[in-house]
């Protein structure tokens, strides 16, 4: 099924039964079949015990996958950060198999970056794309990580590219985590909801669970009473407005519980380089191009001297995000 910008039928009624309560055997929207983003989500109210089982399993083989390398990171008085499916999955949604994802998305301090990458490497993980170079200098934020069919996304940021980013990341983002296991945490409600928009914000089509885990952690900020700490981390971004126009399609097709102050608050914040998303989606040169633009000193140089490189041996310049 096409992913679309805005949440269809089965999304809002999704969101509608969890925030209720979703309370097994009262789900009464359209049945979202076997090819939809929320088929894992909604089998069991549908009777599929087939995908729930495979949902289930699939989560299990990860997380199993996973967890040897973080109790080794846990080990070494380390602990990497997850986001979005692989926090969600154990912290908002029923069950962790309701939360479909390709990989596993990991945060890594600065400060960790090396020793959580050696942790890997150790650990019988082998490195896919891209080179150590341009992520341990920080042009890119992403290192993939690869062992016995599970993939990994090591970040230490949420753009691809961190110097298109128009502000700033929140200053408390590893702060008042919650422990997820030993070796991983999971960020405080209020920048959980944020991390989860902004990457929304990078991409031109949706998945329908980005939206459920926009209603859920929305819940989770109200019940902590953080709206306003979210609301000052986002206007930080600089990218205010647009991130208020993803939290109103939430409040109006999925009764999302968002404060009318917090969204005045951030329509009112606007950049001149807010305009950056939308060029993140236009197409797969234009944001390593932006990249080249807002990098200063060496790395400017150093980047525009391997897209040169790129460009003489016929290889592609990189994804976009």
């Amino acid at each position: 099924m096409k992913n679309t910008a805005q949440p269809d039928a089965i999304t809002e009624a999704a969101c509608r039964w969890l925030l209720s309560g979703g309370v097994s055997g009262t789900y009464t929207g359209p049945d979202p079949g076997m090819d939809h983003g929320l088929a894992p989500l909604l089998a069991k109210e549908m009777g599929r015990k087939d995908i729930s089982l495979f949902a289930a399993a699939g989560w299990f083989r990860t997380e199993q996958i996973i967890k040897p390398v973080l109790e080794r990171i846990s080990g070494e008085n380390a602990e990497v950060w997850a986001v979005k499916g692989f926090d969600l999955a154990r912290s908002v949604y029923p069950f962790p198999g309701s939360r479909p994802m390709a990989d596993a998305d990991l945060f890594v301090e600065d400060r960790n970056r090396q020793k959580i990458l050696s942790t890997f490497e150790k650990s019988g993980w082998s490195k896919g794309s891209p080179g150590d170079g341009i992520f341990n200098t920080g042009i890119v934020s992403e290192m993939k990580m690869y062992r016995h069919g599970a993939m990994v996304e090591l970040h230490t940021h949420i753009f691809y590219f961190p110097a298109t980013f128009p502000g700033k990341l929140p200053a408390d983002l590893f702060e008042n985590g919650r422990l997820l296991e030993p070796g991983l945490m999971g960020f405080a409600w209020h920048n959980a909801l944020l991390m989860v928009l902004i990457h929304m914000l990078t991409n031109s089509e949706l998945r329908p669970v980005w939206w459920v885990d926009t209603c859920l952690l929305c819940r989770k900020v109200s019940e902590a009473g953080t709206w306003n700490r979210f609301a000052w981390n986002a206007s930080e971004t600089k990218l205010g407005s647009a991130l208020a126009s993803l939290l109103v399609t939430a409040v109006n097709a999925l009764e999302a519980q968002v404060p009318e102050k917090v969204i005045e608050v951030l329509s009112r914040n606007e950049s001149i380089r807010e305009d950056i998303v939308e060029k993140l989606k236009a197409g797969r040169k234009v944001p390593t191009l932006l990249n080249l633009k807002h990098l200063t000193g060496w790395k400017k140089i150093s980047w525009a001297y391997a897209l040169l490189w790129l460009v003489l041996t016929g290889q592609h310049p990189l994804r976009k995000n």
